[in-house]
């Protein structure tokens, strides 16, 4: 990209990240007007893409009518092996041939299979589904009102936590699959950051991926709950950076927000909405603010642009040295990225209804926050990822709205969660899913090695409401044994 702004730099103090969970760049915005999108465009997918179109191997197409939610325990796969087979249509990956993205309605009948759900073709044709223009009302406003990007990719093909940890350390030290009970002993963006003397800031509600790296985990002081955020917003007290985590699961207090399917999308839209309207409250604040709306992969949703190549960052192949799963893990290198994921660049230093069309991934966060602050690169991924500071820089427009439109709570999770705690429907009495137990699995663990006397391993975890309180009291307790450690 073009250099920055000469006074870019200087008009940007705080810089916050969003990441949400698993939805492609086509499934939340391919709709909108004058993007690289599904509008005017025909995809579509076979059942089976190795063989021709017939009645009993339909074509899919990509289109409009998406779902607020997906059909049975687990929403569509997005592991290593199943990316694969979305993108080149077959699980052998490269062998197969050139990349298509052709393979995720054959991927997602499997996943349905698994989840014992019977794949009829309109429940299969939801994984090609993309939301009409204003069905997400703050996440379409926002792309309205700012930049949105129409060419970020995830890092890594596969799954949440690779993604999440590329954009924290610009590696995921040869993992290409989730491993959430063990701790990463790795140099961090946050290291980087003290290292030029700012500060930084994580937001959470339970789940917590910066807690997972033992460089930074005993700042007990820069780790938040997100119940403080919009104060802390509206006061002036964010820090330099920060970073915010969803909601994972369903507490009384509120639905699941992180839109990780099967979950209901409109919480997470509601997410967006809360979070611009604390940062927008402080007028002097938002004038050098930059707020990154995200997502960590595409969770198994279609794309149809194709994912570019990358550098390995650091040397480092999965299965990674020391990796202890049980499974039979994948060979990468990590020369290639992921498929793309919405993202929105939101600041008044943004021209109103910018469309963003330079290749950018995750890493670019870093490479911005390098070029902004003078911090050393972690892995030749950040390294030769490309900043957007240039899109930022002049005076900072005065017509940015102080809020944003919001999804009536009628239905869905949003209008359960008012129903009494007592109502087997509310949101926080539905039964985990496999990630939801991944995590609690993940924390159990390291909580009975960490903290031997923590009598909470022990807790039978079989609600959305039950994860939501394990995962938020044991990562609030390690974290404060990691700052007793430290002393």
């Amino acid at each position: 990209m073009r250099n920055a702004s000469p006074n870019a730099s200087a008009n940007i103090e705080h810089v916050v990240v969003l990441m949400l969970e698993n939805r492609s760049f086509d499934h939340l915005f391919g709709l909108l007007p004058g993007i690289d999108g599904i509008r005017d465009k025909k995809f579509s997918n076979l059942l089976n893409p190795a063989l021709p179109a017939s009645n009993q191997n339909p074509s899919f197409p990509a289109r409009d009518g998406a779902t607020w939610t997906t059909v049975g325990r687990n929403g569509p796969s997005h592991s290593y092996d199943s990316t694969t087979e979305q993108v080149f249509g077959s699980r052998t990956g490269p062998a197969a041939g050139l990349p298509t993205n052709s393979g995720f309605v054959g991927n997602y009948s499997m996943a349905l299979r698994t989840d014992h759900v019977q794949a009829t073709p309109d429940i299969l044709g939801t994984i090609m589904r993309g939301f009409e223009e204003g069905r997400l009302p703050a996440l379409h406003a926002l792309s309205k009102e700012f930049a949105i990007c129409d060419k970020w990719f995830s890092e890594v093909p596969g799954p949440t936590m690779p993604n999440r940890w590329y954009l924290h350390a610009a590696t995921s030290a040869g993992y290409a699959h989730n491993d959430w009970k063990h701790d990463f002993d790795i140099p961090t963006i946050y290291n980087r950051l003290e290292d030029k003397n700012k500060a930084w800031a994580v937001y959470f509600s339970d789940q917590n991926d910066v807690a997972h790296f033992t460089s930074i985990n005993s700042r007990r002081g820069s780790f938040h709950l997100y119940d403080t955020f919009a104060a802390d917003a509206r006061a002036g007290r964010l820090p330099n950076y920060t970073f915010i985590e969803p909601q994972f699961a369903s507490s009384p207090e509120k639905p699941a927000n992180s839109m990780h399917a099967p979950n209901d999308l409109r919480p997470g839209d509601t997410l967006v909405a809360d979070t611009y309207e604390a940062i927008r409250a402080n007028d002097a604040a938002w004038r050098k603010t930059l707020l990154i709306v995200t997502f960590d992969e595409h969770g198994g949703f279609f794309d149809h642009v194709l994912p570019p190549k990358a550098p390995n960052p650091d040397g480092i192949n999965s299965p990674a040295p020391g990796d202890t799963a049980t499974f039979q893990l994948p060979v990468f290198d990590f020369s290639r990225l992921g498929l793309r994921v919405p993202t929105l660049l939101v600041s008044p230093l943004i021209p109103k209804g910018k469309v963003i069309s330079t290749p950018l991934q995750h890493t670019s966060v870093l490479a911005t926050v390098r070029e902004l602050w003078g911090v050393a690169p972690l892995t030749k991924r950040d390294g030769g990822a490309t900043s957007f500071l240039s899109e930022l820089g002049g005076s900072p427009r005065a017509d940015a709205p102080t809020s944003l439109p919001r999804v009536e709570a009628v239905q869905g999770a949003l209008a359960e969660a008012a129903l009494p705690l007592t109502d087997a429907r509310h949101p926080a009495n539905q039964p985990t899913d496999d990630t939801l137990d991944e995590l609690v699995a993940g924390w159990r663990d390291r909580i009975r090695r960490v903290l031997p006397q923590e009598r909470r391993s022990a807790l039978s975890v079989t609600t959305h409401w039950a994860a939501h309180e394990f995962l938020r009291t044991a990562t609030l307790r390690y974290l404060d044994s990691r700052a007793q450690k430290k002393k």
